[in-house]
């Protein structure tokens, strides 16, 4: 049996700080030796991560067993029985799945809200119909707490109010490929990244390797960056896809071009350039000294083909091609040789009458060597030093070059977009016009869709990246092109990844229409699929008014139901000339009522200037449309739906995200393009 604590008491943050000391002074002493400095290193970074509001709740089993549940487990060497039980443990399941219903033979669950490691306020739930009793705190749940609590621009733990769908999913044994859909607001990200943190727990084959979050954008990686952290879990990367191949884009693709550079043919015809420079035929032909050697073509042929066999990338595999080109000239060499120096005694042996070794045996014998051995001539060449003078040797590697010539990624990227007569021997799918749009000048920047490209040539020439991941997180999972979901894929070999996303909300880039398109073509059938159906962020007023518009974009899926109601959104119309003010005026207003909530301004991407020229920032967070998946805010300012619609091929969905991104208040500002004596009435 656990003991019992009283939350109001200094234990819990006394037992903290003792753990906390010892590992100091633990590490302190590791270092000196330079012994498992990593591990305790590791243990005070999940410590340190997790310490604030560390311990968050309590079940009271009907059998008057008590367990406490916090962030991480907690225990002293001293005692026998843990302190706190990580809410990612078997015993503290019945925390999240008991209902009144179901109480899983719970008596209580209490939640706690710990701030400055100390208890703030208690909340209790009767969960076996009894009455609430001396010591029971029953009060507003969790749960609603942290729905009205403020944004604060990061997004939160919410390891203490996971609900019953949420938590199910979070724990699933399932250890292949979890997607998780829903539409706005029902939690997919907070998922995904607390069953990130139940990955590391459970399986420690995957924590072993870490993990990765891939996100659509800095922005949104800013945006959950400490979530992690908060649990005690700090071996994950954050990434965009660029981050992850180290490439910087400095221009972003059209979305015609970006869908074209996102396709499977893509990589195959990449493969298919790379493979056209693997020394398609002819022979080889090197200076050695004063005197030419020449290899046959079928020389060469075998070289390639042991080289193709290797299944090694193209720069290692040039390597064993130029090895085994060597040998073979090292073999011609010695024969060469041999045969000189027979020719040698031939010729001698013709004009003198003398056999030269029968000569040189004898004169042995009359230096008292009678049983030295005839010279093998084999033994004159020294075939181990040839071959390594030729493996230096520059002349042979020049030679070498012109047949299997070292590559790099982008040198193999510029060479398959240099022209489209190129293209249309790689890329017969095509046609003449995608093929035409395709074509890049030789100094133009790299794009944004130019990254997976890159990536995939990475692979091509130099091989398979150097790190990998246990279990990947992706968030906004839809917006993948297949280029970048193969970016993925081989990086995590394991295929223990969680995907989150909703193809209501998807980008113009995206080609498929649901999870069967977008992950077919790599993984089948072997995926798990959830849907979240209870929205948390959004209100239901919100919601009704994207009704139509989700319709629309979406006519298969069916709308969240939110357990949040609020005020009903608001819409104002402008003119061009007065749309800054109008909107300076809105967001100023909004921020003096609603003082400390977090304002958005959400826009057109062409808008963004001009609302920054306005000062808008001094009051609210200034986002670009296409940049608004996965984050959200207390209240909402959308600039020009009916721009956002025309913006881009995707516009309805980008809409869509950008009307759901609010918890509490939306405002709708549309740009009424009437004539100036209009403008002026209004």
């Amino acid at each position: 049996m656990y003991r019992l604590l009283d939350e109001q008491s200094a234990d819990v943050r006394a037992e903290l700080a003792a753990v906390l000391n010892s590992s100091v002074d633990s590490a302190g002493e590791v270092y000196a030796r330079d012994v498992d400095a990593e591990r305790l290193a590791h243990r005070l970074r999940r410590l340190e991560g997790a310490e604030e509001g560390l311990a968050f709740g309590r079940i009271d089993v009907a059998d008057g067993t008590v367990l406490h549940i916090g962030r991480l487990g907690l225990h002293m060497d001293d005692r026998d029985l843990p302190l706190l039980v990580d809410w990612r443990a078997e015993a503290a399941r019945s925390f999240y799945a008991a209902t009144a219903a179901h109480p899983m033979g719970l008596r209580r669950r209490r939640h706690l809200r710990v701030e400055n490691r100390a208890v703030r306020a208690v909340s209790d739930e009767m969960l076996d119909g009894s009455a609430p009793a001396v010591g029971d705190i029953v009060g507003d749940g969790p749960l609603t707490k942290a729905l009205e609590a403020r944004r604060t621009g990061r997004m939160r733990a919410a390891v203490a109010t996971l609900q019953g769908e949420q938590d199910a999913i979070v724990r699933s044994p399932h250890r292949g490929v979890t997607v998780v859909q829903g539409g706005p607001g029902t939690g997919k990200t907070v998922v995904a990244l607390h069953r990130a943190a139940y990955v590391l727990y459970a399986f420690p084959g995957a924590a072993a390797r870490g993990v990765l979050v891939l996100g659509p954008n800095g922005r949104f990686l800013d945006y959950v960056s400490q979530v992690l952290p908060s649990l005690g879990e700090n071996d994950v990367v954050l990434a965009t896809c660029a981050e992850l191949a180290g490439v910087v884009p400095a221009a972003v693709e059209s979305f015609d071009v970006a869908r074209l550079k996102g396709s499977v043919p893509m990589a195959e015809a990449l493969a298919d350039l790379v493979r056209s420079l693997q020394a398609p035929e002819g022979g080889f032909a090197v200076r050695v000294g004063q005197d030419w050697l020449r290899l046959k073509s079928v020389d060469v042929a075998a070289a390639r083909k042991a080289a193709v066999a290797s299944g090694l990338a193209h720069n290692p595999a040039r390597e064993v091609f130029k090895e085994h080109l060597v040998g073979t000239a090292t073999g011609a060499l010695e024969r060469s040789a041999l045969e000189a120096l027979e020719h040698i005694d031939a010729e001698i042996a013709e004009s003198t009458g003398m056999d030269l070794d029968a000569a040189a045996e004898e004169d042995l014998r009359g230096l008292g060597f009678d049983d030295a051995p005839a010279a093998d001539p084999g033994e004159l060449f020294d075939a181990e030093a040839v071959r390594a003078h030729l493996m230096g040797d520059a002349h042979v590697d020049c030679a070498v070059e012109a047949l299997w010539p070292r590559l790099t990624p982008e040198a193999v990227v510029r060479a398959l977009l240099a022209e489209a007569r190129t293209m249309a021997r790689r890329l017969p799918s095509l046609t003449d016009d995608e093929r035409s749009r395709l074509v890049r000048s030789p100094d133009a920047p790299w794009t944004d869709a130019d990254v997976p490209l890159l990536d995939e040539a990475a692979e091509l020439v130099d091989g398979p990246t150097e790190r990998t991941f246990g279990h990947v997180v992706v968030d906004e999972a839809q917006e993948l092109t297949a280029m970048e979901w193969r970016m993925v894929l081989r990086r995590c070999p394991a295929r223990s990844m969680t995907l989150v996303g909703d193809f209501a909300q998807a980008g113009p880039a995206t080609a498929a229409g649901d999870w069967s398109q977008a992950l077919g073509p790599h993984l089948g059938s072997r995926f798990a699929l959830h849907t979240l159906t209870v929205g948390y962020r959004t209100t239901q007023e919100i919601l009704e008014t994207t009704h139509d518009l989700l319709a629309r974009i979406a006519p298969g899926q069916k709308p969240s139901r939110s357990i949040r109601h609020g005020e009903p959104p608001r819409s104002l119309t402008a003119c061009p000339p007065t749309l800054a003010t109008t909107v300076a005026e809105e967001v100023r207003a909004q921020a003096a009522a609603h003082p400390g909530e977090l304002l958005a301004v959400i826009c057109a991407d062409d808008r963004v200037k001009e609302m920054a020229s306005a000062g808008v920032a001094q009051w609210a967070r200034l986002v670009p449309a296409s940049e608004a998946r996965g984050l959200e805010f207390d209240a909402c300012v959308v600039i020009g739906p009916e721009e956002i619609v025309t913006g881009r091929p995707s516009g309805e969905r980008d809409l869509y995200v950008a009307l759901t991104r609010a918890t509490r208040r939306l405002c709708t500002i549309t740009v009424h393009a009437a004539p100036e004596h209009a403008c002026k009435a209004l």
